[in-house]
């Protein structure tokens, strides 16, 4: 709406911030936190709470991620060490809110309108469009409050890094050192040798791997597996057996009209003045016939709307803020108001046009009735029938529950403790003392998505030593690759030992005989990639060559060496602009002052976290 007043951040001593006085934090315009939150706390900074859902939805998307990512190798482990990746990561940002607070720093309401608005995302034919908003927030789980209030806290929180980067200064020397550093080159020429190039000239001899078996036994254990079998009953299918016919789909209609009623929309001018008296004057020549759209040019202060007669379009309750909304809802088609007053300044309202909510017809939202009716007959079904599951589950065998309830029977694969192809619920109860060694039927478990599961131990098979016959090729493997790297390490050491005493004619040997061959790079800066990064930094860690070249092998990583002859080095003539410079090491300087005070907010901050909860 309002796209010019804004709140200037100025810089601040940063290591005083901690001590300030409280000052109320404004966020207008903004609704309340994840209205209907979950009532469990799973953390608590100075009185701050984090609900359980909040946590969910950060930790469930991160987690589909990685999981993604990482397929097969994902381990339910990994689920502690995200879990308090993440509760620390959101400690931190309240941390930031509360210190935004103490400085007076909040996302006006014009801001964060500036920056909604200008979102392609929302935008229909080049324009900011209300319904697309809503409806793109709606497919994604947030309500406009949700949404706006999450977006205001980031744009608050990125109000205190920017004024850390505002704080941050460097030292004279500091920036002559990076100089230095900077502008020089180096003169080199390698050798790479990756080792599984040379897996062929090594050999595990059937010895040595029965060797490492025994000494490594404890490693080679198969885990204890489970077969469970389980019911499956989902949302899903039972709306497949809905039917449905058009007196129940009227009835639908006529309880659910408030659904099919779109908001009423206003269309309106105004002009914002921060000076009351000026205001009154604006207001006064209006009153006797002034125009509005020039004087809404030459006295406006929301640069969004002066140059458009003052325009700001139709909108819905819930856009503008409170006094303004309370305003314009109350007045009637070419009424001029007298001034509201809001927290940015003095508004004269002129309502242009009033679309009254109008109710849908029947035949055009027919196709969105049958689902939502559908939708609403399975749900009430599915409440019965995890009654009556939850009920059998305990009284009979997965086998009449089956019967009972028409429900398919499905068998699993064996699986251990760490799959991560299997729902962690039913991981977790496949493994219970109820499932496992009482032999009885889980509790109903909820799934997500509205799926629910009840599982019966099938078959185990217990932890068992496995034999040598079953890890020998994993074995061979392993001491393949260790093997080929110590092959390539005892060559590059090799050559440098030639190189050291020139003795050319035993490296052409050892080049000739391993298929190797020197790539001279030249000349390069730090930020060459002329080579891998990797070699440039070992290269750039070498000693200044005197007489001749340094030679040097080095590993990089656990399966490749390098062979480096560092020849020469020079100071370039190609200069990197020093602001430039100073705002390399400014970054570092406010990336550790920023860290700093992490640091310092939580020593001084009550926080809880309940990890039981998580």
């Amino acid at each position: 709406m309002l796209s010019s007043i804004k709140n200037k951040t100025k810089g601040w001593l940063a290591y005083v911030i901690v001590g300030l006085i409280t000052i109320p934090f404004a966020l207008f315009g903004i609704g309340e936190y994840f209205t209907g939150a979950s009532n469990i706390v799973v953390a608590s900074i100075n009185d701050d709470k984090i609900s359980k859902e909040e946590f969910l939805a950060e930790f469930n998307p991160q987690k589909r991620r990685l999981q993604q990512k990482l397929d097969e190798k994902y381990d339910i482990e990994f689920d502690a060490v995200l879990k308090q990746s993440i509760i620390n990561q959101m400690v931190d940002k309240r941390l930031l809110n509360q210190l935004a607070e103490k400085m007076s720093h909040a996302t006006t309401a014009t801001e964060l309108n500036t920056i909604i608005q200008s979102n392609e995302l929302f935008a229909d034919q080049g324009k900011f469009s209300i319904d697309k908003y809503k409806q793109l927030l709606r497919l994604n789980g947030y309500t406009p409050a949700k949404y706006e209030s999450i977006k205001a806290q980031e744009l608050t929180q990125n109000q205190v890094k920017y004024n850390l980067l505002d704080s941050a200064f460097v030292l004279p020397s500091q920036l002559a050192r990076l100089h230095q550093l900077n502008d020089q080159q180096r003169k080199f020429s390698y050798i790479r040798l990756d080792a599984k190039d040379y897996t062929a000239k090594v050999n595990v001899d059937a010895q040595s791997a029965k060797d490492y078996f025994n000494n490594q036994k404890d490693s080679f254990f198969a885990p204890e597996q489970v077969k469970v079998q389980f019911v499956e009953l989902s949302l899903a299918e039972i709306a497949k057996k809905v039917s449905v016919n058009d007196d129940d789909l009227f009835n639908f209609y006529e309880d659910e009209k408030t659904r099919f009623t779109t908001d009423e929309e206003r269309q309106a001018q105004h002009i914002l003045i921060d000076d009351e008296k000026t205001a009154n004057e604006v207001l006064a020549l209006l009153n006797k016939g002034g125009d509005f759209a020039k004087l809404a040019a030459e006295y406006s202060q929301d640069t969004g709307s002066k140059n458009s007669s003052g325009d700001l379009g139709f909108f819905t309750r819930g856009v503008m803020v409170g006094a303004f909304e309370d305003s314009a809802f109350s007045m009637k088609e070419g009424e001029l108001s007298g001034l509201i007053k809001s927290e940015f300044g003095f508004h004269i309202i002129r309502l242009n046009k009033i679309k009254l909510g109008e109710v849908k017809p029947f035949d055009q939202v027919k196709s969105e009735l049958i689902d939502l009716y559908t939708q609403s007959q399975a749900q009430k079904d599915l409440y019965n029938l995890t009654e009556q599951m939850a009920n059998l589950a305990y009284e009979a065998n997965l086998e009449e529950l089956a019967g009972q309830m028409n429900l398919q029977l499905q068998t699993t694969d064996f699986f251990n403790r760490k799959n991560t192809q299997i729902d962690p619920k039913m991981l977790k109860a496949a493994f219970s003392n109820v499932v496992l060694n009482a032999n009885e039927n889980s509790e109903v478990l909820e799934l997500g998505e509205d799926r629910y599961v009840v599982l019966h131990l099938k078959d185990k098979l217990a932890q068992r030593q496995k034999t040598f016959n079953e890890v020998e090729s994993e074995i061979n493997t392993y001491l393949t690759s260790l093997l080929s790297k110590t092959f390539v390490d005892s060559i590059a050491a090799q050559i440098v030992k030639h190189a050291k005493v020139g003795d050319d004619k035993s490296i052409e040997s050892l080049m000739n005989k391993n298929s190797l061959s020197w790539d001279n790079v030249g000349w390069i800066g730090r930020d060459s990639n002329k080579a891998d990064a990797a070699i440039i930094d070992k290269v750039f860690a070498l000693a200044k060559p005197n007489n001749g070249s340094v030679f040097s092998a080095q590993s990089l990583g656990n399966q490749s060496s390098v062979v480096i002859d560092l020849s020469a080095l020079k100071a370039t003539s190609e200069k990197v602009p020093e602001q430039a410079l100073e705002n390399i090491l400014i970054g570092f300087e406010s990336n550790e002052m920023f860290v700093n005070i992490l640091q310092m907010l939580r020593k001084q901050a009550d926080i809880k976290i309940y990890n039981q909860s998580l």
